[in-house]
């Protein structure tokens, strides 16, 4: 633990509005940032992490593969069905993964940061903006979201638009956030993300 303070800011986006890529983009310009998917992905990959003996507690035996680790597959049928159940996932992993973030933003500012980016893409639904000082939302639009998951993750139109619906929209991630960058092909973000550092840091 260190008295310094570090800016803790809120990054978060629609699946293809290019949240990743921004986040890249603050780290050019000296501003790390905390994958909270990363984290949820080593976590459950981790044999015998509370974590996961909670998910083996509550979906039982068939989420976990022959290694020990989380069957990623088998918990998406189970949970992308069931409003209820999908409620229960996030109430189990948002926990670990909240103190794993707050973890990392500890040693960052122990070795000297003075702001940090929280990667999430359900910042808001996950609780994890309290954290933050500032919140930042990335957009681009919907027909171009649909685009960039198609190419990226091999969906088609139908499913990367029922992907999008389960998602906060745009506009309400513009009311809840303190900043946007837009990342249209058009846009420069870049610039942008420079100019919220000169303004806002």
């Amino acid at each position: 633990m260190t008295d310094s303070y570090i800016k803790i800011i809120g990054l978060c986006g629609r699946s293809g509005s290019g949240k990743g890529y921004v986040s890249k983009i603050f780290a050019s310009f000296g501003i790390p940032s905390v994958d909270t998917d990363k984290i949820y992905g080593e976590i459950v990959s981790m044999k015998d992490s509370p974590c996961l003996k909670e998910l083996y507690r509550e979906f039982g035996g068939d989420i976990i593969t022959e290694e020990g680790t989380l069957d990623k597959k088998a918990l998406s049928a189970i949970v992308f069905s069931d409003d209820k159940r999908l409620q229960k996932l996030n109430s189990i992993t948002h926990k670990y993964i909240l103190a794993e973030t707050e973890k990392r933003i500890e040693e960052l500012k122990g070795n000297g940061a003075k702001a940090v980016i929280i990667d999430a893409p359900v910042l808001f639904e996950s609780g994890f903006h309290r954290l933050c000082d500032l919140c930042v939302c990335v957009t681009c639009g919907t027909a171009l979201s649909v685009k960039r998951i198609t190419q990226r993750d091999g969906l088609d139109e139908k499913s990367a638009e029922k992907r999008l619906s389960s998602q906060l929209s745009e506009k309400e991630l513009r009311a809840l956030c303190d900043y946007e960058i837009v990342n249209d092909d058009i846009e420069d973000p870049i610039s942008q993300v420079r100019d919220f550092i000169k303004c806002r840091l």
